[in-house]
């Protein structure tokens, strides 16, 4: 239930574009058998699959796609793969071949203050890569440290001043420029990824973009 927002954003855009549903459902979180969804999409032979989807349940859903032997020419699925490493051991690194995915933050991007969060990130915790949630959460911290040096408050009363300043102004951080709409949403897009040779690559937007090649559907096994 929590992906369902990505999920439904995602197939409200394919419909716009003529592409059918053929399939959705929903599934609780803590379902940990996923073999009758994957049967039941391998039964209605869809050309792409989108999973909304969290990490644990990501692998998962991964794995029962596979155990029933069944590939779609395109898969997109949000959050586990930008785990990196840990998703590769998950599903096998053969198997993530093409896949596409949602992500905020790149660890190789040129944005401001980026390269030095990253080294220090990986001084401190180790490992190749920087996990989404905490480029996120460095993000906020930003976000944060801008506001109250622009109004020069952090007093409760003044909380509606800086969340009016905020509506107003942009904010630089690692994540790229981030602003706010009139009711304090969020604007702008995330990074599209695609999974190639091993690896976890930026495709979209050019301006982001890690590599200059899209892979053309699934492909599992190389």
């Amino acid at each position: 239930p929590f992906a369902m927002p990505s999920s439904e954003g995602i197939e409200a855009i394919l419909s716009e574009g003529g592409v059918e549903t053929v399939y959705r459902e929903t599934y609780t979180a803590d379902t940990t058998n996923f073999d009758s969804i994957a049967n039941a999409v391998k039964n209605r032979k869809p050309d792409l699959v989108v999973i909304g989807s969290q990490f644990e349940d990501g692998i998962g859903m991964m794995r029962a796609l596979r155990k029933v032997n069944f590939t779609p020419d395109w898969l997109y699925q949000s959050n586990a793969p930008s785990f990196g490493d840990q998703y590769a051991d998950g599903i096998g690194v053969e198997n993530t071949e093409g896949v596409f995915y949602a992500v905020s933050h790149s660890q190789e991007a040129t944005t401001p203050g980026n390269e030095e969060f990253v080294a220090k990130y990986q001084e401190m915790f180790g490992g190749e890569t920087v996990p989404e949630d905490a480029a996120d959460a460095y993000a906020t911290g930003q976000v944060l440290q801008a506001t109250v040096e622009a109004n020069k408050t952090v007093e409760r009363q003044d909380q509606l001043k800086l969340a009016d300043w905020l509506r107003e102004n942009d904010v630089e951080t690692i994540l790229g420029t981030l602003t706010w709409d009139e009711t304090g949403a969020p604007t702008g897009e995330f990074l599209i990824g695609q999974w190639q040779d091993g690896k976890a690559e930026i495709v979209l937007p050019e301006d982001a973009a890690t590599t200059d090649k899209i892979i053309e559907g699934y492909k599992p096994g190389g």
